[in-house]
This record gives C-alpha cells, sequence and structure tokens, in this order.
C-alpha cells in the first residue's frame, strides 16, 4: 500500500523544524562566554533580564563594551540599566563590512529599546556615521546628541545571524540618562606625524650623497654655489608634503569571518538530501 503523500510532508515537517530552529538558535551567554573582556556585559544582561530577549532573536548585532568601559555604567539603576544596555542591541545584521558598504555617510538603526513603546524621540535609534580615515563611530539619533562610541574592532561574526562589535563608549540617550561623554584623546595625539617636520625651524640640509650628485652636476664650485643648497631643501620639501602610504588595516579587516552557521546550514541540507531519499525509496518500494 503506498504511503500517503499527506503523511510524507507532514513527516519531513516533523524533521526539518527542530533542525532548523537549532540552527539559528542565538545563545549570547554562551557566545560571549570565551571572550573574558565582555564577562561584566554578559553578565548585565543576566541581571537586567535581556538575556531571554537577545536569544529570541534571529538575527542580531551586540554594540559591546569591554569591562573597563562598561564600568561608567554600572552604578546606574536597574531600570536605567536596562534601557542603556536596550540601545546597545541593534535588530539586524551587522559586520565592518557591512558598515563599510553602507551607501549613506550615515544611517539610524533600530534598537532593542524601540519596540518596547516607551521610545520617543528617536530615543530608539542609533547613529552610525563614517568619518575620516574610514573610521565609524555610534551615538543615540536624538536630535544634538553626540557619537561618542567608537567602532575599535569586531569580536563575534556570524552572518546572518549574530555579530558583536567592540566600540569605545556606552550609548546614552537623552531623556534616558546623564551621557557618557567619549574620552579625549591623549596628549600629543592630535598632532598629525607627517606635519612635523613642515613646524620645524630649520629644515635639515640635503644629503651627502645629493651633494655629491650636484657637485658632480655642476660644470665649476663657482659658477653655482647656491643651486644645490636649494635643490637639496626643495627636494627635502617635496618628501615631506608626499601624502602617507594608505594604512593596510583596512585590507586585513576585508577577509571574511568563518561563520558557524553556515556549517550548520550545510549539515542541514545533508540532512534533508538523506531524509528526501530516505522517502523516496519507501515511496517506490
Amino acid at each position: 500500500m503506498p504511503i500517503p503523500l499527506s503523511f510524507l510532508l507532514f513527516f519531513i515537517a516533523a524533521i526539518l523544524l527542530p533542525l532548523a530552529t537549532t540552527c539559528t538558535a542565538l545563545n549570547i551567554t554562551k557566545s560571549l562566554a570565551p571572550y573574558s573582556d565582555y564577562s561584566t556585559l554578559s553578565d548585565l544582561f543576566r541581571k537586567t533580564k535581556l538575556t531571554d530577549a537577545i536569544n529570541r532573536r534571529q538575527t542580531i548585532t551586540i554594540l559591546a563594551l569591554d569591562n573597563s568601559s562598561i564600568q561608567s555604567i554600572t552604578d546606574r539603576s536597574s531600570d536605567e540599566l536596562r534601557k542603556i544596555l536596550m540601545n546597545h542591541i541593534i535588530l539586524d545584521y551587522y559586520d565592518r563590512q557591512k558598515i563599510q558598504k553602507l551607501g549613506k555617510k550615515s544611517a539610524l538603526l533600530t534598537t532593542l529599546y524601540q519596540t518596547t513603546g516607551s521610545a520617543i524621540n528617536q530615543q530608539g535609534f542609533v547613529n552610525i556615521t563614517r568619518i575620516a580615515r574610514g573610521e565609524v563611530v555610534f551615538g543615540s539619533a536624538v536630535k544634538g546628541a553626540p557619537l561618542v562610541g567608537k567602532l575599535l574592532g569586531s569580536v563575534i561574526s556570524q552572518p546572518f545571524n549574530l555579530s558583536v562589535l567592540h566600540i569605545s563608549t556606552p550609548i546614552v540617550a537623552p531623556g534616558i540618562g546623564d551621557a557618557i561623554l567619549a574620552p579625549p584623546p591623549p596628549p600629543g595625539s592630535s598632532k598629525p606625524p607627517a606635519a612635523a617636520p613642515k613646524k620645524s625651524p630649520s629644515s635639515p640640509g640635503p644629503s651627502e650623497e645629493e651633494e655629491d650628485e650636484d657637485e658632480a652636476e655642476s660644470p665649476s664650485p663657482s659658477e653655482s654655489p647656491a643651486e644645490s643648497p636649494k635643490a637639496g631643501k626643495a627636494k627635502a620639501k617635496s618628501r615631506s608634503e608626499s601624502p602617507p602610504e594608505p594604512d593596510s588595516d583596512e585590507d586585513d579587516d576585508a577577509e571574511e569571518p568563518t561563520s558557524s552557521a553556515s556549517s550548520r546550514v550545510v549539515w542541514l541540507r545533508v540532512g534533508v538530501a538523506a531524509v528526501i531519499g530516505l522517502i523516496a525509496s519507501l515511496v517506490a518500494f
């Protein structure tokens, strides 16, 4: 007696549904466990009861603060701390490659706090802006709020389920609590390294090799006594004004991260193929 088609479809769905759920389920506590620098963040997710809210999502991005940076908000009340942390949970997948490919210089990203219905004046959105030299900063989307969270790197990248990005400073939306301002740059860091030779009162003279070349090209020492120093200074000036070589960090960042989600999908497809082959054999029998 042939097996009814409806029974076969029900049997396939019963097998594939749990497998698909397992492949996409998140466990933020387990994901952050290997990274001791973010143990405080993981603990605060648990204390503010955000762990379950994160794990229920299939696609999410965490703007993560390390143990040192997050200390500036640990003394806030439980309600305020929960709201602040919810603004660090983006309801979409963003890794460094996707951010660099954004069509606009600035964009608004929806956070978990927006889903509560309590957000006003764009408190539930985060502003992401690309600035000079490929740097990226985050801040509250509330009008006039500063961009305080500089993107420092990627911690976890599992396309297209979980991305954890390391930022420098907590984002506190106006109306939720007192803002945490970005720390000032270290002394002397604002001076461009390439500008130092231009500001020097006495530029170095030409090298000995340049002097020898100038003397060899000159018909006699008495005909061009001042040309060699001027030529040397011109060459030294042209070297100081030449642009610095581009940073190679962006090339390193362009490497695609390995994805555990991709391997899960491969095994899921293998399982599906095996089940379909088994059903086909039963039907043929």
